[in-house]
């Protein structure tokens, strides 16, 4: 119970940190496009919580909680996507294409890029001969784009120690993924390939940490790869302001609110004896974390031209000349 205990703590953070993301977004105080992850928790405690700090994880256009979970900073994370230069980016990749190289998380907005990405790293680590391991985290509308299947096979070819995650919210955007999966199951996709292919219940944060764990272990021992299907459900919209009853009935939301991973946590520990009132003041600790958190970050700078040019690497006086109203050396 006490695993359960923590992860509860750790998927509350995260849903109450997402939840903030989505006001500031509102506010227009998170300039980029914002992706909710509510209902999802179960995936980012479970898989990216497994990981040691010398792991490497790629991340999607809805990264925010799975940099979180990996170790990233909530300081270093909530003023990125608010663009302050005390981002882990220094305030210029945003909610969706930010890097943190010293927690080793990556991510971008080009969907399934990250699997030729992780195949690279893996490659690498590999060659080095260390037991690090890469984790990649997609979507269930990745698994049709081609980068999937190429990262897929190389990886398959040359067993390298990396795990793919595909974290299947049941909607690519506005489409349901029946519409676009033939199979039964996208980790049938993998078995083509070679890969071990498992598929869990990621609303089971438990469940999940365990076949997250098995499947690390195994590519630290040179026996990977892992292709992993997580199955959950995308609660709010793709996006702050998608129109999503065009797409799907509020009655199929309602009933996945049941099922969610954070509910059917708090629903287990009661079960097992722990106090309402326990629970409560944990959410009472990270509401007062995260106000404060909000506080510090609305204080923080925005970049200036001279941080910009410092994270693409060209010392700003040795940059060509650009004309234009708007031009910023490159």
């Amino acid at each position: 119970m006490d695993d359960l205990r923590k992860f509860y703590g750790e998927m509350l953070l995260l849903r109450l940190f997402d939840q903030q993301c989505m006001d500031l977004k509102k506010k227009d105080i998170i300039y980029s496009g914002y992706h909710p992850y509510e209902g999802q928790e179960g995936v980012a405690v479970g898989f990216c919580g497994a990981l040691r700090e010398d792991d490497v994880l790629l991340s999607t256009h809805r990264p925010h909680c799975h940099a979180v979970a990996k170790g990233c900073s909530l300081e270093s994370v909530l003023t990125e996507m608010m663009g302050r230069v005390t981002g882990c980016s220094g305030g210029l990749g945003g909610a969706m294409q930010f890097l943190a190289p010293e927690d080793n998380f990556y991510c971008g907005s080009v969907v399934g890029s990250n699997v030729g990405l992780a195949t690279g790293f893996a490659m690498a680590m590999k060659q080095q001969g260390t037991d690090s391991v890469c984790m990649c985290l997609f979507g269930d509308g990745a698994s049709n784009h081609g980068t999937f299947h190429e990262g897929l096979n190389l990886a398959a070819i040359w067993s390298l120690p990396v795990v793919f995650v595909c974290e299947n919210n049941q909607f690519a955007e506005a489409m349901p993924v029946e519409e676009f999966v033939s199979c039964e199951r996208i980790s049938m996709r993998a078995k083509g390939y070679g890969l071990e292919e498992i598929t869990v219940d990621a609303n089971d944060v438990e469940e999940a940490r365990r076949v997250a764990g098995e499947a690390i272990e195994k590519c630290r021992r040179g026996e990977g790869p892992v292709f992993i299907e997580a199955v959950t459900y995308r609660i709010k919209g793709h996006y702050v302001g998608d129109p999503e009853a065009t797409y799907r009935d509020p009655k199929d939301v309602e009933a996945a609110r049941e099922k969610e991973p954070l509910k059917r946590a708090k629903d287990k520990l009661l079960a097992e004896g722990v106090e309402q009132a326990e629970l409560d003041a944990m959410e009472t600790e990270v509401l007062a974390k995260l106000a404060k958190l909000e506080e510090w970050a609305l204080q923080q700078e925005f970049p200036t031209l001279e941080n910009a040019i410092d994270h693409v690497g060209i010392a700003l006086e040795n940059a060509p000349e650009v004309r234009g109203p708007q031009s910023l050396a490159l």
